[in-house]
């Protein structure tokens, strides 16, 4: 009788504490196949389109433009550089925005001053502000814009370093905006610099060309070697000297650009100037026999999943997806625990139990053809890094 009594009260806590779970036995296919398809209904949602291009509207057998590979292979690069930056508050408004895809644009500088003497201490450079402004829209629109270079033919003392600092505008009107230090270890890597408030500023104005200026610094101790020496690196796209020789051989260089992402004009409601920043926080991956709240992993394939042909890059990605028990907050001991209690106290209507979703997401970039042409534009909060317990 005891060990009746015993086992009794045993399937009655096992009941129990299963109960409190976010996640029963469920069938993993079937949630792999319902976020499959929760994906194809957001990426043609954030791409604001009603419904995916027919088959034989793919392209698929279109030569894809040099210049929107190029865009593509620059927001990659530039995204993978954000990621190391610390994640700012986003408020209610900039969240909506943040939903919808942002619009890539690569501006390359002008052609108007890719030559500088040997001994200059300053290298400007041209950017067609007309052009951005009819791409870009609203200044109010833009949400990033980065200055890129790519640094070549690095000839600089070891261990020395030679200070550059960027300004805006020409002359006794130029503002400081940053400095960098550049060294023989920087030799074939791209050199950035956050230019979207400045952008802002002349989007805002009436001027269809502005310029930057790169400038070596300047201690004026008058014994400063590395500044007596000119630029001791070459950038590409700027040759050094004039001449028909150096113009043939720009031809296949990668000159400075700037990289905008903004909010469609046919999208936005509340108008945003702040800048989104991503974390880099450590996925906390699944393992066959994780049953707490972790990220499992799921790769999409474009093509294979969700039968498309249209997005030409990437082939696909991870997209992941949260699940996991949370009974682990429901323990008596935890303060946590109630805390939720007093929370469902007052809040009747509530969930009674955590679950587990994303915490940390990041962007991807993809280059698709639609409407006769290829675009590439940036769809927020696409991967799932990390999950929680809410």
């Amino acid at each position: 009788m005891k060990l009746a009594l015993l086992m009794l009260m045993v399937v009655y806590t096992v009941g129990n504490v299963s109960s409190m779970s976010t996640c029963q036995t469920v069938d993993l296919e079937m949630v792999k196949k319902k976020r499959i398809e929760a994906i194809r209904s957001q990426i043609l949602s954030k791409l604001r389109l009603a419904k995916e291009p027919e088959p034989e509207q793919a392209g698929d057998k279109e030569e894809i433009p040099s210049a929107m590979l190029s865009l593509y292979n620059s927001s990659k690069e530039m995204l993978k550089e954000q990621l190391t930056e610390v994640q700012t508050d986003i408020s209610t408004e900039q969240e909506e925005e943040e939903y919808f895809s942002k619009v890539l644009h690569k501006f390359n500088m002008t052609s108007k001053n890719d030559t500088y003497d040997k001994n200059s201490k300053s290298i400007p450079m041209f950017f067609n502000i007309a052009k951005i402004r009819q791409s870009v829209g609203d200044y109010r629109l833009l949400t990033s814009a980065e200055m890129r270079m790519l640094i070549t033919k690095t000839n600089i003392p070891a261990k020395s370093e030679q200070r550059v600092e960027l300004y805006r505008g020409l002359g006794t009107s130029a503002h400081y905006l940053a400095s960098r230090f550049i060294n023989n270890d920087l030799k074939d890597k791209w050199l950035s610099f956050d230019v979207t408030e400045t952008l802002q500023t002349w989007l805002k104005g009436t001027e269809d060309e502005q310029g930057f200026q790169l400038r070596l610094f300047c201690g004026c101790s008058g014994t400063d070697q590395t500044m007596e020496s000119g630029f001791m690196f070459s950038i590409s796209g700027i040759t050094i000297g004039r001449g028909d020789l150096q113009k043939v051989q720009q031809l296949n260089q990668q000159v400075p650009y700037i990289l905008t992402m903004s909010i469609p004009q046919n999208v936005s409601t509340h108008l945003t100037s702040s800048r989104k920043k991503r974390s880099t926080d450590g996925k906390d991956t699944c393992t066959a026999q994780t049953e707490t709240c972790c990220v499992r992993n799921l790769y999409i394939d474009f093509r294979k999943d969700l039968g498309w042909k249209w997005i030409h890059r990437p082939t696909g990605y991870h997209a992941n997806y949260c699940m996991g028990s949370c009974t682990y907050i429901w323990n008596a001991e935890n303060k946590y625990s109630q805390i939720l209690a007093l929370y469902k106290h007052h809040n009747p209507g509530a969930s009674a139990q955590p679950c587990c979703v994303p915490q940390v997401l990041e962007p991807l970039p993809i280059l698709f053809y639609v409407g006769r042409q290829h675009k590439v534009e940036q769809l927020s909060n696409m991967i799932v890094k990390s999950c929680k317990c809410s």
